[in-house]
């Protein structure tokens, strides 16, 4: 097996590269740092470090140190420190946001309607047409119908049984991902990002592209979610695929449990 083969020349600290001798000078040789590098300010050499050591930063589990020095560039004055220091942590940590988010987000109410079809306890599809409301300072929950004359049907939660089934929805389901997670919102950029216009189109060739362009869902969504926040934020999001996702399926049979077990008790 043959040997690594060393770097020929000798390495510089600041700017991270193996330079031939002459290029350092006899104090620099010693300090590792280059003629060229020792030309530059204080802050520019621990600007380069920084930047240095950033580009060779392990991808695996930190130790503590490291992501306590890592959080602190992320603060650094130098913008190319702090902005590479940033998304270097964000491909550390890619939940870490999500997770800071979870903190501070608290469900004062919450509406979550489905107007489609989903497979049942047996495998079996099954209309689902109903409607579910959260208010966590009354803890009650309420559901409705439309597919049956049963009217709205309620019940009222323990506290800890409310606090427990608000905190599932966020910090399991992270409901306030949904937007982004299932690509629900449009960017009113794509309206115009998208069309690419070749040379010898005129203006009025414009109007009969707006056709292409894409236009508002007709009809009612087959799922929305309304939900409000201690933080005075409002969430609404509006589903016009027939296709319930994972976690808005998940919220659906968890919230319909609590009323098939009055069915059962009843």
């Amino acid at each position: 097996m043959s040997k690594r083969k060393r770097p020929h020349g000798h390495y510089c600290k600041i700017c991270g590269e193996y330079k031939a001798n002459e290029k350092f000078s006899g104090k620099g040789h010693a300090a590792h740092i280059c003629k060229a590098c020792s030309r530059l300010s204080a802050a520019e050499k621990a600007a380069a470090m920084d930047i240095n050591r950033l580009m060779g930063f392990p991808m695996r589990r930190l130790s503590d140190g490291e992501k306590k020095w890592l959080q602190t560039k992320m603060h650094d004055t130098n913008s190319e420190v702090a902005d590479t220091a940033r998304e270097i942590y964000h491909v550390c940590f890619p939940h870490a946001e999500r997770n800071a988010m979870k903190k501070q987000l608290i469900i004062n109410t919450l509406s979550f309607e489905i107007h489609t079809e989903v497979y049942g306890g047996y495998g079996d599809m099954e209309t689902a047409d109903r409607r579910f409301a959260i208010d966590r300072k009354s803890r009650v929950l309420a559901m409705e119908d439309f597919h049956t004359e049963s009217g709205e049907q309620s019940v009222t939660l323990e506290k800890g049984q409310m606090a427990k089934l608000l905190r599932y929805i966020v910090h399991t389901l992270e409901i306030f991902m949904w937007e982004q997670d299932y690509c629900l919102n449009l960017d009113e950029d794509v309206f115009f990002t998208d069309i690419f216009l070749d040379e010898g189109v005129y203006v009025d060739d414009l109007e009969e592209k707006e056709e292409d362009l894409p236009t508002e869902p007709e009809g009612r969504p087959f799922w929305q979610v309304h939900v409000e926040y201690s933080n005075h934020t409002v969430q609404d999001i509006s589903s016009y695929n027939d296709y319930l996702p994972e976690r808005p399926e998940e919220l659906y049979f968890s919230l319909l449990e609590y009323f098939d077990s009055e069915d059962e008790i009843f």
